[in-house]
């Protein structure tokens, strides 16, 4: 129920990388970057080479609060450009947010120059489901740390450290800094969150929780069999889900009727 991982693929297939002349020692030195920061935290940190779809997850003691392993450091090397082991814990409501914020940051400065993207950061505070399967609050930041030579997103660290604050004031405080000037855009998706499915989608997702074949919903909505499965294969697409059941699972845990 990853949503919206095809938005953010879709911006790292936009840089056209593979017409790129990369130094791969660039890596190396952004891993052991990560590597010292989670000596540091204890927390964890991911390197996301955009180039290749690949990414680079450092662990501290956080991944045994997490249940992912009792020993550490560790690093894992993973053919996707996901976190996938992290994401799969993050309280499904905090993960449409996040996936949102980290939308909206890589759009934002993707028109930037190489020396000005690296200045920006997207920050956050999230819920993950610790190994005593409650939730944790976690601080989450997002930017690029190594763009290619022509100022395009190539590596990307995003880091995961406990959180000093265990209140909840649901939302995950989505904002975009200039560590650089110090300034501040703070952002509100809740309006972007009630539109990820359409109206008529929300409709017929209702209509299916109630039990209606597609023959049902069309009578009811005045519409065509063939609209209503466009509708549903739609939903199923955007919510990154296999069928009518883990959707409606989706939009409930996720919140987004």
């Amino acid at each position: 129920m990853d949503i919206l991982r095809k938005e953010l693929n879709d911006i790292y297939q936009s840089q056209n990388l593979n017409n790129e002349i990369l130094n791969h020692k660039e890596i190396n030195r952004c891993r052991n970057l990560a590597e010292n920061l989670i000596h540091i935290t204890n927390g964890c940190a991911v390197i996301t080479d955009a180039s290749c779809d690949h990414c680079y997850i450092f662990f501290g003691s956080i991944c045994s609060i997490l249940g992912i392993s009792k020993h550490y450091p560790i690093e894992k090397n993973i053919a996707s450009s996901d976190e996938d082991m992290i994401y799969n814990l993050i309280h499904p409501e905090d993960l449409v947010e996040k996936r949102m914020l980290e939308y909206e940051f890589f759009k934002f400065i993707n028109p930037l120059t190489g020396s000005e993207k690296i200045h920006y950061q997207a920050t956050c505070r999230i819920r993950i489901k610790s190994a005593l399967k409650d939730y944790i609050f976690v601080d989450n930041t997002t930017q690029i740390i190594c763009p290619t030579p022509n100022g395009k997103i190539w590596l990307i660290l995003c880091t995961y450290s406990l959180s000093s604050d265990t209140r909840w004031y649901g939302t995950i405080h989505p904002s975009i800094k200039n560590n650089h000037s110090g300034e501040i855009m703070t952002l509100s998706l809740n309006e972007r969150r009630k539109q990820i499915l359409t109206h008529r989608e929300k409709e017929i997702l209702l209509l299916i929780k109630q039990g209606k074949a597609s023959k049902q919903i069309a009578d009811t909505l005045d519409i065509s069999i063939n609209t209503v499965n466009r509708h549903r294969q739609n939903i199923l697409e955007k919510l990154s889900v296999a069928n009518s059941i883990e959707a409606i699972t989706a939009v409930e845990s996720m919140n987004l009727w």
